[in-house]
Protein backbone atom coordinates (compact mmCIF):
# COMPACT_ATOMS: atom_id res chain seq x y z
CA UNK A 1 0.00 0.00 0.00
CA UNK A 2 3.17 2.03 0.54
CA UNK A 3 4.58 1.57 -2.58
CA UNK A 4 1.11 2.16 -4.53
CA UNK A 5 0.80 6.04 -2.74
CA UNK A 6 4.26 6.86 -3.05
CA UNK A 7 4.10 5.81 -6.84
CA UNK A 8 1.00 8.35 -7.39
CA UNK A 9 2.34 11.13 -5.80
CA UNK A 10 5.54 10.77 -8.02
CA UNK A 11 3.36 11.24 -10.74
CA UNK A 12 1.68 14.16 -9.21
CA UNK A 13 4.59 15.97 -8.30
CA UNK A 14 5.74 15.35 -12.49
CA UNK A 15 2.29 16.78 -13.51
CA UNK A 16 2.45 19.51 -11.10
CA UNK A 17 6.25 20.54 -12.30
CA UNK A 18 4.78 19.81 -16.04
CA UNK A 19 2.18 22.60 -14.99
CA UNK A 20 4.37 24.84 -13.98
CA UNK A 21 6.88 24.92 -16.81
CA UNK A 22 4.13 25.29 -19.33
CA UNK A 23 2.70 28.46 -16.82
CA UNK A 24 6.23 29.66 -16.90
CA UNK A 25 6.41 29.22 -20.45
CA UNK A 26 2.98 31.39 -21.20
CA UNK A 27 3.85 34.20 -18.97
CA UNK A 28 7.35 34.46 -21.31
CA UNK A 29 5.29 34.49 -24.38
CA UNK A 30 3.04 36.71 -22.71
CA UNK A 31 5.73 39.18 -21.30
CA UNK A 32 8.60 39.20 -23.72
CA UNK A 33 6.84 37.98 -27.45
CA UNK A 34 3.69 39.04 -28.15
CA UNK A 35 4.42 42.45 -29.13
CA UNK A 36 7.01 41.02 -32.28
CA UNK A 37 3.75 40.54 -33.77
CA UNK A 38 3.01 44.66 -33.66
CA UNK A 39 0.61 45.51 -36.49
CA UNK A 40 -0.53 42.19 -37.11
CA UNK A 41 -3.32 39.96 -35.21
CA UNK A 42 -2.52 37.05 -33.19
CA UNK A 43 -3.99 33.49 -34.57
CA UNK A 44 -5.36 33.44 -30.68
CA UNK A 45 -3.53 29.78 -30.40
CA UNK A 46 -0.35 29.41 -28.12
CA UNK A 47 2.56 27.16 -29.27
CA UNK A 48 4.77 26.98 -26.69
CA UNK A 49 7.29 24.27 -25.20
CA UNK A 50 10.47 24.00 -23.30
CA UNK A 51 13.04 22.84 -25.13
CA UNK A 52 16.82 21.32 -24.97
CA UNK A 53 19.58 21.96 -26.37
CA UNK A 54 20.17 19.05 -29.68
CA UNK A 55 16.41 18.94 -29.77
CA UNK A 56 13.81 19.90 -32.51
CA UNK A 57 10.01 20.35 -32.63
CA UNK A 58 7.67 20.32 -35.51
CA UNK A 59 4.01 21.98 -35.87
CA UNK A 60 1.32 21.90 -38.68
CA UNK A 61 -0.33 24.92 -39.02
CA UNK A 62 -2.95 26.31 -41.32
CA UNK A 63 -2.50 29.23 -42.99
CA UNK A 64 -5.89 30.46 -45.39
CA UNK A 65 -5.15 32.84 -48.93
CA UNK A 66 -5.89 36.40 -49.06
CA UNK A 67 -4.10 36.77 -45.80
CA UNK A 68 -0.86 38.74 -44.82
CA UNK A 69 0.55 36.75 -42.44
CA UNK A 70 3.98 36.96 -39.82
CA UNK A 71 5.63 34.04 -38.20
CA UNK A 72 7.96 34.87 -34.87
CA UNK A 73 9.61 32.47 -33.12
CA UNK A 74 10.50 33.66 -29.85
CA UNK A 75 13.02 31.76 -27.94
CA UNK A 76 14.60 32.29 -23.96
CA UNK A 77 17.73 34.11 -24.38
CA UNK A 78 19.88 30.61 -22.54
CA UNK A 79 19.21 28.84 -25.69
CA UNK A 80 18.37 31.46 -28.41
CA UNK A 81 21.99 31.68 -30.17
CA UNK A 82 21.67 29.15 -33.02
CA UNK A 83 18.01 28.68 -32.29
CA UNK A 84 16.34 28.98 -35.99
CA UNK A 85 13.37 27.10 -38.07
CA UNK A 86 12.40 26.50 -41.16
CA UNK A 87 8.83 25.99 -42.98
CA UNK A 88 7.79 23.78 -45.98
CA UNK A 89 4.96 22.97 -47.52
CA UNK A 90 2.95 19.51 -46.78
CA UNK A 91 5.33 17.63 -49.66
CA UNK A 92 8.37 18.29 -47.49
CA UNK A 93 9.51 21.28 -50.26
CA UNK A 94 10.84 23.99 -47.92
CA UNK A 95 9.96 27.88 -48.33
CA UNK A 96 11.93 29.54 -45.75
CA UNK A 97 14.95 28.67 -43.14
CA UNK A 98 16.41 31.47 -40.71
CA UNK A 99 18.67 29.16 -40.43
CA UNK A 100 21.71 31.09 -42.07
CA UNK A 101 19.59 34.78 -41.50
CA UNK A 102 19.46 34.39 -37.97
CA UNK A 103 15.95 36.35 -38.23
CA UNK A 104 13.35 34.61 -36.15
CA UNK A 105 10.70 36.71 -38.23
CA UNK A 106 9.00 35.60 -41.59
CA UNK A 107 6.76 37.68 -42.92
CA UNK A 108 4.55 35.99 -46.31
CA UNK A 109 1.14 35.33 -47.60
CA UNK A 110 -0.21 32.08 -49.64
CA UNK A 111 -1.81 31.76 -52.74
CA UNK A 112 -4.53 28.93 -51.78
CA UNK A 113 -5.08 27.79 -48.06
CA UNK A 114 -2.87 25.05 -47.52
CA UNK A 115 -0.92 23.31 -44.19
CA UNK A 116 2.58 24.10 -43.48
CA UNK A 117 4.92 22.54 -41.42
CA UNK A 118 6.81 25.23 -39.16
CA UNK A 119 10.25 22.47 -37.88
CA UNK A 120 11.82 24.23 -34.79
CA UNK A 121 15.67 23.47 -34.40
CA UNK A 122 17.32 24.25 -31.02
CA UNK A 123 21.17 23.24 -31.66
CA UNK A 124 23.55 21.51 -29.42
CA UNK A 125 26.04 24.69 -28.84
CA UNK A 126 28.13 22.60 -26.18
CA UNK A 127 28.29 19.23 -27.31
CA UNK A 128 31.19 18.39 -24.00
CA UNK A 129 28.29 19.60 -21.43
CA UNK A 130 27.25 17.72 -18.94
CA UNK A 131 23.81 19.56 -18.79
CA UNK A 132 22.20 20.58 -21.51
CA UNK A 133 20.31 24.53 -21.66
CA UNK A 134 17.11 24.76 -21.62
CA UNK A 135 14.29 27.50 -22.38
CA UNK A 136 10.84 28.25 -23.78
CA UNK A 137 10.58 28.58 -27.28
CA UNK A 138 7.33 29.68 -28.52
CA UNK A 139 5.81 29.83 -32.24
CA UNK A 140 3.61 33.09 -32.81
CA UNK A 141 1.39 33.58 -35.86
CA UNK A 142 -0.30 36.62 -36.41
CA UNK A 143 -2.15 37.77 -39.60
CA UNK A 144 -3.42 40.50 -41.59
CA UNK A 145 -6.50 40.85 -44.65
CA UNK A 146 -4.86 41.48 -47.83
Amino acid sequence: MIKLSTYFMAIAFVMLAATSTQAQCKMFTKKKCMNTLAEYTSNGQYNGAVMFEGEEATLMQTFYSGKNYKLVVCAHPAISDGTYFEINDYRGNPIYSSEDSGNPEFEFNVQSTQQLKIRIVVPDQNKEAQIKKNGCVSVLVGFQEN
